[in-house]
């Protein structure tokens, strides 16, 4: 219970403040005041003591698309930031993975137009036919094909990182605000 006149919180059994000495009354327990409606304390905010308290808090999961599913269900195991610190350096494999894959296209398409210009005929038509069965041709289809599923992969496992940090930034709020109590 709180005291109507310093607002020092007191046990509810409590029939005067501890810090003022003034009467405690049965009818303020929150710490709102007796009957004239100045000084009112306002309750504190309910104290959070676990993570499980904390979980209850996400959103239902039929409301959540999968991949933010799976953020929270990364976010509340006890290997989540772990998971966090291995989907960062995945992550920025498939940045370098990503280069180095157009690097080896674009070496591939030089060399294509490469072999096209020796061959001294006119008819390149007929020479474009004859490279599509080639190792550069295949092979440059090959990194391309690769290159749009590193694509996917990038794009996928960034959402992931930024799902993961939001939740994140909401239970650092939660723990700014004094409700969150990590046992």
């Amino acid at each position: 219970m709180y005291c109507s006149k310093c607002g020092a919180q007191n046990a509810d059994t409590d029939a005067f403040c501890g810090q003022c000495g003034a009467k405690l009354s049965a009818a303020s327990p929150t710490g709102a005041p007796g009957g004239d409606g100045q000084g009112a304390i306002p309750t504190p905010p309910p104290v959070m003591d676990s993570r499980a308290e904390f979980a209850m808090l996400r959103p239902p999961e039929a409301e959540m698309r999968p991949l933010t599913k799976v953020a929270y269900d990364i976010h509340d195991s006890d290997q989540g930031p772990v998971v966090g610190s291995v989907l960062s350096v995945i992550f920025v494999g498939l940045c370098v993975g990503m280069i180095a894959n157009l690097l080896a296209i674009f070496d591939k398409m030089s060399k294509l137009t490469q072999s096209l210009r020796t061959s001294g005929e006119t008819y390149l038509s007929q020479n474009i036919y004859e490279q599509m069965g080639g190792s550069h041709t295949m092979g440059l289809m090959w990194l391309c094909l690769l290159f749009a599923m590193l694509v996917l992969l990038y794009i996928l496992v960034g959402k992931l990182k930024l799902r993961l940090k939001k939740i994140s930034r909401k239970e650092r709020r939660f723990k700014q605000k004094g409700i969150y109590i990590d046992i």
